[in-house]
C-alpha cells in the first residue's frame, strides 16, 4: 500500500478514541480524530478520508445519526463510507445493524457493536476499503 488509507474517527470518549486510534495506526491507517461532531466537520473542511468510523451517542444520544445523514445528503462526503461503532443497542432493545444501509434511517455501510476487538474492527475497515 503506497498511500497509507486516511480514516476520520469519531468519538466523544477520549480514551476510547485514543487506544482505538493506536491500534489503527499499528495497521497502517492514518487516522484524524474528533471528539465531537463539529471537531468532525472541522477536520471534513480540511481533508477528506477515505473512511468515516462515527459513535452514535455523543453530545445527544443521537448526535451520531445526524451526522451520519448530513454526511450522506452532502455531495463532498456522500460517497465515504461509514461504519457505525456504538453501544447504543445495549442500552436500548433494538438491532441497529439491521437498519444499517437503510437511506432514510441509517444510512451507513456497516456497523457494529462496542465493545469490539482489534481484528474485528479491522475486518470491517478492510471490507469497507475493498468496496471503494
Amino acid at each position: 500500500m503506497s498511500k497509507h488509507k486516511s480514516i476520520l474517527f469519531v468519538d466523544d470518549d477520549p480514551s476510547f478514541l485514543d487506544a482505538t486510534t493506536n491500534v489503527l495506526e499499528s495497521f497502517g491507517y492514518r487516522v484524524i480524530k474528533a471528539l465531537n461532531p463539529k471537531k468532525c466537520f472541522e477536520a471534513l473542511d480540511k481533508e477528506l478520508p477515505d473512511l468515516i468510523i462515527l459513535d452514535v451517542m455523543m453530545a445527544r444520544i443521537d448526535s451520531g445519526f445526524d451526522v451520519c445523514r448530513k454526511l450522506k445528503t452532502d455531495d463532498r462526503t456522500k460517497g465515504i463510507p461509514i461504519l457505525m461503532l456504538t453501544a447504543v443497542d445495549k442500552k436500548y432493545p433494538f438491532d441497529f445493524g439491521k437498519a444499517a444501509g437503510d437511506p432514510d434511517w441509517l444510512p451507513v455501510e456497516d456497523f457494529i457493536d462496542k465493545p469490539v476487538e482489534a481484528m474485528e474492527l479491522v475486518e470491517h475497515i478492510r471490507a469497507l476499503l475493498k468496496k471503494k
